[in-house]
């Protein structure tokens, strides 16, 4: 039986195991020294913890490739994640596709599925569908469940209750119109679910990072992560960037607005804006293209969509003081014409609270982001408990 005593000290081990994990997690890879220098921990406590993670099969060392300065001597071990320790399983349940991602328990990527499916199809046939693509993946070895720490679920639907965010003593509750038991019955690990676009930003953040990551498709998405994890907010609903007000005197929103971002630049209105000031475009790629090329109304629709995001950015960072902003989705496409404005909007901006830096760039279209984010959450979520 433990005493109080040993109790304590198995805390405090506890502790500072996770703090060489968390490390790791965060680095990839790093020299004991290294390790010593980030955890604080003394040569003999960090010794130890790492003679132990690696006889639990948890951790690898390899040599580090030399840099040829004439020196002789022992190589320089490097200490990293051993990614067959077990594994994190991402699904996105999109609006127009599915996508696996499976996740090493060292972040990397060991294999994506993806598929398109129909738009009207409901979340209770993409669960279906999704459970059918885990089960193939199951039978011809690629997933192997016994080794799957948890699982992540990406879904294009209302936010997660902030009350039920994952799998704990017990399940999280299902979302609106399905049930995700088709999921569990093929992977029994613990499960998380989550909006799909909060998830992919997990794809764009690191743990250093404050990123807002703002997606410009059908509608107007965003999230924030913050110190390697998620804002939701007190009712789940952190994000809507789409429903901040770029013009007080615009049309009305579902939301009870007016002016909202997302009631201007979504992929059907900026054609529709096209078209109004004298040039159709079939797609949002064909406008992009014409734009590049120095088409006048091209140029100048990007040039007001550029506008009304530098608008809703700058509220945003004025609030949440990103260090990151990534833009996403098809009008991304747009690239740096379409972030001019809102680099002149932040620097233009003078709050006097010292010198400020803010990373502004967007992301090439990635059909598994958000495969991959689910994955990398879960992978957060569970892989250091399960190393307990």
């Amino acid at each position: 039986m433990l005493t109080p005593d040993d109790s304590a000290l198995q805390a405090v081990r506890r502790r500072h195991e996770l703090r060489v994990l968390e490390t790791l997690v965060t680095h990839g890879s790093r020299t004991r020294r290294e390790l010593e220098t980030d955890t604080k921990l003394s040569r003999t406590t960090l010794s130890a913890i790492v003679g132990d993670l690696r006889h639990r099969g948890v951790l690898t060392e390899t040599d580090q490739v030399p840099i040829s300065d004439g020196r002789n001597g022992r190589p320089t071990k490097r200490l990293s994640l051993n990614p067959e320790a077990g594994a994190a399983v991402g699904i996105e349940l999109g609006r127009r596709r599915i996508s696996i991602s499976v996740m090493g328990f060292d972040g990397s990527i060991v294999n994506h599925e993806h598929r398109d499916v129909s738009s009207p199809s409901s979340l209770e046939s993409k669960v279906q569908y999704a459970a059918d693509m885990l089960r193939d993946l199951v039978s011809n070895g690629t997933i192997k469940p016994e080794t799957v720490i948890g699982t992540g679920v990406g879904i294009a639907s209302r936010h997660a209750d902030p009350t039920s965010l994952s799998d704990g003593v017990a399940q999280q509750l299902d979302p609106q119109g399905a049930t995700l038991a088709p999921l569990r019955a093929v992977l029994p690990a613990p499960l998380l679910w989550d909006n799909n676009i909060r998830l992919s930003a997990m794809t764009y953040g690191n743990d250093d990072d404050n990123l807002l990551y703002v997606v410009l498709s059908a509608g107007v998405s965003a999230a924030m992560v913050t110190g390697g994890g998620l804002l939701r907010g007190g009712n789940g609903i952190a994000g809507e960037l789409g429903h901040i007000s770029v013009d007080f005197a615009g049309p009305p929103c579902w939301c009870g607005r007016h002016g909202c971002l997302e009631s201007y630049i979504n992929v059907s209105n900026v054609l529709v804006e096209a078209a109004h000031r004298g040039q159709a475009f079939d797609s949002i790629h064909a406008l992009s293209a014409a734009a590049a090329s120095g088409h006048g109304i091209a140029r100048n629709v990007v040039d007001w969509a550029g506008v009304l995001l530098a608008r809703a950015v700058v509220s945003a960072c004025v609030l949440l003081d990103p260090s990151k902003v990534v833009i996403a989705g098809e009008l991304s496409q747009f690239g740096e014409p379409l972030l001019t404005p809102v680099r002149k909007a932040l620097a233009g901006q003078h709050l006097d609270l010292g010198p400020r830096s803010i990373s502004i760039s967007t992301a090439p279209y990635a059909p598994t982001a958000g495969s991959d984010g689910a994955a990398r959450t879960a992978l957060k979520h569970w892989a250091l408990a399960s190393v307990s």
